[in-house]
């Protein structure tokens, strides 16, 4: 009988082993925009080395297009790249936007920023560039447990009417950390519904439409990060969102008719610095908008 249970017993310990490693992320270092597409999915690490990774390089959408764009010869010379289940290409406007579905614990990073944080070194960023204009560099559709951090993530030309950064819809569970978002054709950001959402030390800058639009959700903040050189519309747009804040964060020359249009919800700005901003009313009678020990020094146009 102590035989027998202790072979039980061993056996038990093997298979929560087993158990524990196949549920362990699996570490994907990519060097490339073909690498990167390949290696996105659930329940992995993707380390991105030194360089711009154009992902329209491999847009199949835009590809047929040559209107739009001039054909990348690379995907007619090498073929597709292989997508996992729940990442694909959604026709825009002008071109592909790459969009995950249901992708769950994925962490996205550059590789020298990892290796820089542990020897208290400077931050660089490894860079993620689309072409058509109206396209999310990256857009998250009922995902969970996602991290981005040490990245930029870019249009080669921003333009108008649609086409952010990052959009997230029906998704939680979200941090993004030393991360430049910038030269969209509307917002850095774009939430739809999303819960537990962290942004920290990162920057939102140069997008033709505004900083964000939140709708929904809960639980969403940034901290310590800047907003500067946004333009055109509400800069922040925040719907019935509950429990959003803004910690230690600046917003520099920023132009546009509002700075906060909240509606259906209140939130919270602290010890955030306004400066060289241009909007048609002050920033500090924003409607539903809580500041405490904050900063104007703006220009009301």
């Amino acid at each position: 009988m102590k035989r027998y249970v202790t072979t039980v017993l061993l056996a038990i310990t093997v298979l929560a082993v087993l158990c524990a490693a196949a549920d362990a992320n699996v570490t994907i270092t990519v060097s490339n925009s073909r690498e990167f597409l390949e290696a996105l999915g659930s329940d992995r690490v993707i380390e991105m080395a030194p360089g711009t990774y154009n992902l329209s390089e491999w847009d199949p959408i835009l590809n047929n297009q040559p209107e739009q764009a001039p054909p990348y010869p690379n995907l007619g010379r090498d073929g597709a790249p292989t997508l996992a289940n729940g990442v694909s290409w959604s026709e825009v406007f002008d071109g592909g936007e790459l969009v995950l579905d249901g992708i769950k614990n994925l962490t996205i990073r550059s590789s020298s920023a990892q290796r820089n944080a542990q020897h208290g070194g400077a931050i660089e960023r490894e860079g993620i560039v689309v072409d058509p204009r109206y396209a999310f560099v990256l857009k998250f559709v009922g995902c969970s447990d996602i991290t981005i951090e040490g990245l930029t993530a870019a249009h080669s030309e921003g333009g108008y009417c649609d086409g952010g950064v990052f959009g997230f819809e029906n998704s939680s569970r979200i941090t993004i950390t030393g991360t430049e978002m910038f030269g969209s054709g509307t917002y850095g950001l774009q939430l739809l519904n999303v819960s537990d959402m962290r942004v920290a030390l990162s920057a939102i800058y140069e997008c033709t439409y505004g900083i964000m639009t939140v709708s929904g959700g809960e639980n969403i903040s940034f901290e310590r990060c800047s907003f500067a050189y946004n333009r055109e519309y509400t800069l922040v747009g925040v719907y019935g969102t509950k429990n959003m804040s803004f910690t230690d964060c600046g917003f520099t020359g920023n132009s546009g008719y509002y700075m906060f249009g909240v509606q259906d919800t209140a939130i919270s700005v602290s010890d955030t610095i306004f400066a060289d901003n241009v909007t048609d009313s002050p920033i500090e009678d924003s409607p539903n908008v809580s500041f405490t020990d904050c900063e104007f020094d703006e220009a009301v146009g």
